[in-house]
């Protein structure tokens, strides 16, 4: 490995940890407020944060783009530096983007710690010896978790590094591979940073089994609430603050860029804002990029239903762990270590050869390439979705098909996949949202005369978030949000449950 490669490789760590060094701390404390405190506006934080998880990179860095990079608001407003730029733009972008995940990941370790044992721990010590002694040591493994995938998801992506001129192994073989490097060059020179990422994926599975396994039936109680007392309404505060920097500043930017107007006077530039105006960018962005929404969501939908049904196949085995778990977490681990662009080299590799007329006409002519690219990428989530949907059906229920003669396809067929629709629908929601908004595995791959939304878009961000990019922006937001209010609502009703289908009369022949 020579210098260069250990420069990009050093470049990622510094990236990733940067980027945990914000989110992960931010997003932890931000959980138990969420999770497990009795702060007003718990609800409501839950839905935002909630709402941001599936907000693709590239749509969170125009949003603060739009406030604070070159075109700015703030920094033509201000004349100022600009304040997102380099390390420190790309630093932060992809802590905002990251403290979601953070909240999601620790607050579900945080509501799998068992209420006796904190109840128990209250009779004997205060509040503060509760969390010391019980609640932060429960909560820990989760913290881990949300590290590892915070670095995991640094060191992969190219989107925000890119924008920020911040070379990094990801960004690295996207620039060589749009100057025409080969596959097998990039790949071999990308291998230590590719087997170091997969490590961590790895890592992370087996903290993700081990967070998920208990040996004891889980409690139905509701979880221990801290009371927070005189920190309540500064909890509430500082609650507000982290919403108002997650989203309301990003989204304000996009709001106020797609909605300006600028009049030149003798003084020069004068910039207002017309809601008006950011209401009709907005609604005719849609009609304006129709070409390009329409290639993404044929792409999302080919994705979101192959991974899916891959998913089924992976999980379906895994669930009873073991042996039997190792081809869904070899898959998961693979799919989500992989930099993007390199999954897309991967794809060209596969796909372009000279020798095979076949593959070639489908390469250059078909949708295969993106789709199958856009299938990897959307593989993992989908399947760690299905495999824990799985894993939690009740052992006797299984044990009954079995008794009744059903085989392992007909328990999948007639019991698990009825019990778990609504894990289904999930796991194609969840595939379909990383699908639309995956940038890094498909750029390089989509055919002539295709342009998806996320590619248009990240090339018009080069040039600055001017009032179309913004409506285009707020438009796609809106379309992401309502996937993540039907993931809400399909997750509140028995993605996980322990339901048994309805039974059906049968004719028996009496």
């Amino acid at each position: 490995m020579d210098a260069r490669t250990w420069s990009l490789l050093l470049n990622s760590l510094i990236l990733a940890a940067g980027t945990c060094a914000v989110a992960v701390p931010a997003g932890a404390v931000l959980a138990w407020v969420l999770a497990r405190t009795d702060a007003p506006l718990r609800r409501a934080g839950i839905v935002l944060v909630g709402a941001m998880l599936l907000v693709p990179l590239y749509l969170q860095a125009a949003a603060w783009q739009a406030g604070f990079g070159q075109q700015g608001w703030w920094t033509l407003r201000f004349g100022g530096p600009v304040w997102l730029d380099g390390w420190r733009g790309a630093i932060w972008v992809h802590a905002m983007a990251a403290i979601p995940w953070v909240v999601l990941i620790v607050g579900a370790g945080l509501r799998l710690i068992e209420p006796e044992l904190e109840e128990q721990a209250a009779l004997d010590g205060s509040p503060w010896q509760v969390f010391t002694r019980v609640t932060l040591p429960g909560a820990l493994p989760a913290v881990g978790v949300a590290t590892l995938w915070t670095t995991i998801v640094a060191a992969g992506e190219m989107t925000v590094t890119d924008l920020f001129v911040v070379r990094t192994y990801a960004e690295e073989i996207y620039t060589q591979a749009s100057l025409g490097a080969g596959p097998g060059e990039l790949a071999l020179g990308m291998l230590p940073g590719v087997l170091l990422v997969a490590a961590l994926i790895v890592a992370g599975l087996v903290l993700c089994a081990r967070l998920a396994a208990n040996p004891r039936p889980p409690s139905v109680r509701r979880g221990w609430v801290f009371r927070l007392g005189r920190w309540r309404w500064p909890a509430t505060a500082m609650v507000g603050l982290a919403l108002l920097l997650l989203v309301g500043v990003p989204l304000g930017s996009l709001v106020y860029k797609a909605g300006v107007l600028v009049t030149q006077t003798e003084t020069g530039r004068l910039r207002a804002f017309s809601l008006g105006k950011c209401v009709e960018i907005v609604a005719e962005s849609p009609w304006r990029y129709r070409r390009e929404l329409g290639w993404s969501m044929a792409l999302g939908l080919i994705a979101a239903t192959t991974a899916t049904a891959a998913g089924v196949v992976l999980a379906w085995p895994a669930r009873r762990g073991g042996l039997r778990a190792a081809p869904a977490g070899i898959v998961s681990a693979a799919a989500l270590a992989v930099p993007g662009p390199l999954v897309g080299l991967g794809v060209i590799w596969l796909l372009n050869r000279p020798g095979w007329p076949m593959l070639i006409d489908l390469y250059d002519h078909s949708l295969l390439a993106p789709a199958l690219a856009l299938f990897v990428r959307a593989l993992a989530p989908a399947t760690l979705i299905l495999w824990h949907a799985f894993r939690t059906l009740p052992r006797e229920l299984l044990d009954a098909a079995a008794l009744d003669g059903a085989g392992r396809l007909g328990r999948l067929a007639r019991v698990a996949i009825p019990c778990r629709r609504a894990a289904l629908g999930l796991a194609w929601l969840v595939a379909l949202a990383v699908a639309l908004g995956d940038l890094a595995a498909s750029v390089l791959v989509v055919p002539p005369g295709v342009t998806t939304l996320s590619i248009r878009i990240f090339g018009l961000l080069h040039y600055g978030v001017e009032d179309q990019v913004a409506g285009i922006c707020l438009a796609q937001i809106a379309l992401f949000v309502a996937i993540v209010g039907m993931v809400a609502y399909t997750g509140r009703y028995g993605v996980f449950g322990r339901g048994a289908p309805r039974r059906t009369r049968q004719n028996d022949g009496s």
